[in-house]
């Protein structure tokens, strides 16, 4: 039997499908708000979504980003991910405090955009070094001359 390399999207998928569901059920079991469990399984699942191919490819050195992508270098998706999955907890732990379900969600998609764009500034796309490589790049070894 050939044995087919699980891509990262498929994995990412399933732990976003599982992420949402147990939210989603919590959410339910302690609020009895179904529309409410939804919406924080979806925030968070979709995060893992994103965030598991991105850690899967930058862990691996082997792959290579499609540069013909021009749609793909707008968005990060490894920011978008880690922002979203933290946004589904803030909402449900927002819950705790608030009657209302507006300000936890308002809070959450204020937090979640502030992080992204952060994140996105930051982090490494999947693909590329995370050290600069060139040569007028700073380095402290220059200190010790």
């Amino acid at each position: 039997m050939d044995e087919v390399p699980i891509s990262p999207g498929l994995v990412g998928g399933a732990a976003g499908v599982l992420t949402f569901g147990m939210l989603a059920y919590v959410t339910v079991l302690l609020f009895d708000r179904i529309a409410v469990g939804a919406l924080v399984g979806a925030l968070s699942g979709v995060g893992i979504f994103y965030t598991v191919p991105y850690t899967i490819r930058r862990a691996d050195e082997s792959y290579v980003r499609d540069a013909h992508q021009n749609l793909a270098r707008s968005f990060h998706p490894g920011a978008a991910g880690y922002a979203l999955s933290g946004s589904g907890i803030v909402v449900l732990a927002l819950l705790f405090v608030f009657e209302t379900l507006l300000l936890p969600v308002a809070a959450a998609l204020a937090l979640a955009m502030a992080e992204y764009v952060v994140l996105s500034r930051v982090l490494p796309r999947a693909g590329e070094s995370s050290v600069e490589d060139s040569e007028d790049a700073w380095s402290s070894d220059e200190w010790d001359e």
